[in-house]
């Protein structure tokens, strides 16, 4: 009968051989205890795992999407600002023309408050957000509108030359004192009105898209989510504060200026309607985007929940795991010291 040699080196190689996989098993072990899911997927669900994969692809497509309606919900609410300002600016310049017409010495004021007004409209209309410009429809990257009193501006050119064209001089000339309330009123309502049109806005003043942007906002629903600056809540405040500015203190009679300023009424209280249900419109694409938002953070819910049903560990269990294995390390650290130290010039000392 033959019997196994028995050596401090064979006692040691098995030690380390136990080592090694108590290591291996230890760094398995804090995963699963650090992040609560098992650390091999594959080797834990063996075919269950593609079910797995499945559940995590379509939780990560929800979680983007989830995401992204809560970046297009805060550009619709920056847009929705910008609006609100407008209907206000042209609300108060509303009620300054309204209280002008009439007056002999209100023009320059309502030249000011025109001009400011103007302005101000051109700065929200080029309103940015996140880099992209809110009111450019699908041109986000493309300023809508340059400044009106800008060397060159095409679009105060146009409306210059229309003036001159109409009435045979220039507005500089003192000859506009002798246009009468029925000239000024053709002239508004045809060849000023015609400089507003959707053609000569897209020609002179706007560089923004007439399609607006359309975003997905659940896996199966589009929704346009932004308003252009070629809406015609825009066109109509642009031409009332253009009229007022361009022609309330330039010298008219009284007749003729009253004329402007009621062309100006009409067409800023249309502006304020426009303006209006632009932002109805824009608060529908918000609740739609919330109500989105709403039904995939329950779906998301639905999924999280699947996914720890299959891969979820017992975080009781994995740090007892832990603490055995670190034991387990420990205790073999020091025998294999003990078993260092066995030799026979240590025997015969």
């Amino acid at each position: 009968m033959k019997t196994q040699s028995i050596s401090s080196y064979m006692l040691a190689n098995s030690t380390r051989n136990i080592l090694a996989k108590a290591q291996a098993d230890l760094i398995k072990a804090k995963e699963e205890s650090t992040t609560g899911f098992v650390s091999d997927t594959g080797l834990a669900l063996g075919s269950r795992t593609g079910q797995s994969i499945s559940l995590r692809k379509e939780y990560d497509r929800l979680t983007v999407l989830t995401e992204t309606n809560n970046l297009i919900g805060q550009r619709m609410t920056t847009s929705q600002n910008a609006l609100g300002n407008l209907v206000k600016g042209a609300t108060d310049f509303l009620g300054t023309v309204t209280a002008l017409r009439g007056s002999s010495d209100g023009h320059s004021v309502a030249l000011d408050k025109a001009k400011s007004g103007l302005q101000t409209m051109t700065g929200l209309a080029n309103t940015n957000y996140n880099g992209e410009y809110v009111f450019a429809g699908v041109n986000t990257d493309v300023q809508p509108m340059d400044d009106y009193y800008a060397a060159g501006n095409p679009a105060r050119a146009a409306i210059q030359t229309a003036f001159q064209t109409q009435f045979g001089f220039p507005m500089t000339d003192p000859q506009v004192k002798n246009i009468t309330a029925d000239q000024m009123k053709s002239f508004l309502d045809t060849t000023m009105t015609a400089q507003f049109s959707a053609g000569s806005w897209s020609s002179n003043w706007s560089s923004a898209s007439d399609t607006l942007v359309k975003s997905r906002i659940a896996p199966t629903e589009l929704a346009e989510t932004s308003v252009s600056a070629n809406n015609a809540g825009f066109r109509q405040m642009a031409m009332s504060y253009t009229m007022v500015a361009e022609l309330s203190n330039i010298g008219l009679n009284q007749g003729a200026f009253d004329a402007v300023m009621d062309k100006a009424i009409s067409t800023t209280t249309q502006a304020v309607t426009s303006l209006t249900s632009a932002q109805a419109f824009l608060g529908d694409a918000q609740a739609r985007t919330k109500d989105a938002t709403d039904r995939l953070t329950v779906q998301l819910k639905v999924l999280n929940s699947s996914v720890l049903d299959l891969e979820a560990v017992d975080p009781y269990e994995a740090a007892n795991r832990v603490s055995a294995l670190t034991n387990q390390i420990q205790a073999s650290y020091a025998l294999t010291v003990k078993l260092q130290s066995l030799s026979l010039l240590n025997y015969l000392k």
